[in-house]
């Protein structure tokens, strides 16, 4: 698949990171040679220096020849004028990153398709819409729908108490059928576990289910939903925002902000919320915010050490749900070692928004989404493959993957030792990074 990407800013340079490793035909295109340089030292791709508007520059990039077309530079107009060009010279599929919600809204679908952008992505939405969820589902700490809720992928971290720590994953197997441990997150490591492994207090474990399994999950990891109605936001940034406004009515919601003047707009903007002027680091301010009876703590301020300072300081009062937005992908690790509830990373979603885009636009595409340190695939079961010739414990399969579930005949079906797969079956393949080539190789054998 051909693939130019304009902007190599932070979500550009992490989609050429992911995608240069699924050994897609990509180039990448930016004003600022110095952030090329290091991308073409350190990745599988082809750069263009030069101005991303600019049709000297689109046609250098191939532009014309693009499968797919990705404008992610900071600046909207931007982007949509790049999409623009480069669909009149050919570009099959285009997609524009968009920092505003008119972009989005179904009203405005069509005029902004015939401005040339198939698709837009507005990563602040979608991680506002994360935080919402991780509100919904308050036990998990990752939770990921496939094929509209057929298979769920849950993160929970586990607790002295959890039924199933310490448990031998094989025994586990013969008390339910309701999910499958996937992999297992501990000591900033990912583990893809067999059956003698024994998650411990602290493990993040991946579980896979179907939704009539969500209730075993929350049973034997010892979790529960708590409701939650109180929540205080440390940052009134977009996604602060986007949150205030799309978050359903039953939450009740307070926004810290420093800036006076963002402040006043946000009172305009998100009536239903309570708008503090003060900064959150400063104790008298959470009191005043209500953190002591708050069941969710937000922290969205610039940077990773203030926000995981924050939820340490909201857990330490009693907080039961913290959410921290961390900017950079190397400091996601070390915020999970101190126990915040949901980590949300800009480039993360919007990087698995744009695997799913390539999917619908090219089956030869198996990326569904990407973790910091593990993948998941979605690959289809061939006619006469090695994977229909026995059950899945005879396959002999590499210790960097296993099988999480799979769609058949439009239903989500999870993935034991008995499974045998049969042609046309939608396999979801939990990998450790850098493991996807054997995961395809298997899967054209």
């Amino acid at each position: 698949m051909k693939i130019t990407i304009v902007g190599a800013g932070r979500v550009g340079m992490h989609l050429a990171k992911y995608l240069s490793a699924e050994h897609q035909d990509i180039i990448i295109v930016d004003e600022d040679a110095g952030k090329l340089s290091a991308l073409d030292a350190d990745f599988n791709l082809m750069t263009v220096a030069g101005n991303p508007t600019g049709f000297r520059t689109l046609r250098e990039a191939r532009a014309a020849e693009a499968d797919l077309f990705i404008a992610v530079t900071p600046v909207t107009a931007e982007n949509i004028v790049a999409c623009a060009t480069a669909r009149s010279m050919g570009a099959r599929r285009t997609v524009a990153r968009v920092d505003r919600y008119d972009y989005i809204d179904a009203r405005n679908s069509a005029v902004v398709k015939g401005m040339g952008v198939d698709k837009v992505i507005f990563p602040e939405f979608l991680a506002a819409q994360s935080i919402i969820g991780a509100l919904d589902h308050s036990w998990a700490t990752h939770w990921y729908e496939f094929d509209h809720g057929e298979i769920i992928m849950i993160g929970v971290e586990l607790g002295g108490e959890a039924p199933i720590a310490g448990l031998p994953l094989r025994e586990l197997s013969s008390i339910s059928g309701a999910f499958h441990v996937s992999a297992v997150r501990r000591d900033h490591a990912t583990i893809i576990p067999r059956g003698d492994y024994r998650p411990q207090s602290g493990d993040v474990v991946f579980v896979t289910t179907t939704r009539g399994g969500v209730e075993k999950v929350m049973e034997l990891t010892g979790k529960w939903n708590r409701e939650i109605r109180r929540v205080v936001v440390a940052g009134g940034n977009l996604i602060a925002e986007l949150v205030g406004l799309e978050a359903p009515k039953r939450y009740d919601i307070t926004i810290i902000e420093k800036d006076a003047e963002r402040c006043r707009y946000l009172a305009r903007k998100c009536g239903r919320c309570s708008i503090i002027n003060g900064d959150a680091g400063e104790n008298d301010v959470l009191i005043e915010a209500g953190i002591a009876a708050a069941d969710a703590f937000i922290a969205l301020s610039d940077g990773a050490a203030g926000n995981i300072l924050a939820c340490l300081t909201a857990s330490e009062v009693g907080v039961a749900k913290t959410i921290a937005e961390i900017e950079r992908e190397q400091y996601i690790a070390k915020a999970e070692t101190f126990g915040i509830g949901t980590i949300i990373n800009k480039q993360l979603i919007a990087s698995n928004t744009i695997f799913q885009m390539m999917i619908d636009a090219d089956s030869s595409s198996s990326k569904c989404l990407a973790l910091t340190d593990a993948e998941v695939a979605r690959l289809e079961v061939r006619d006469g493959s090695f994977l229909t010739s026995g059950a899945v414990r005879e396959l002999r399969l590499p210790s960097e993957l296993t099988f999480a579930g799979m769609i058949r005949g439009g239903k989500g079906v999870l993935v034991t030792g008995d499974t045998r797969f049969k042609p046309h079956d939608q396999v979801l393949v939990f990998c450790l990074g850098g493991a996807l080539h054997k995961v395809e190789k298997l899967f054209n054998r």
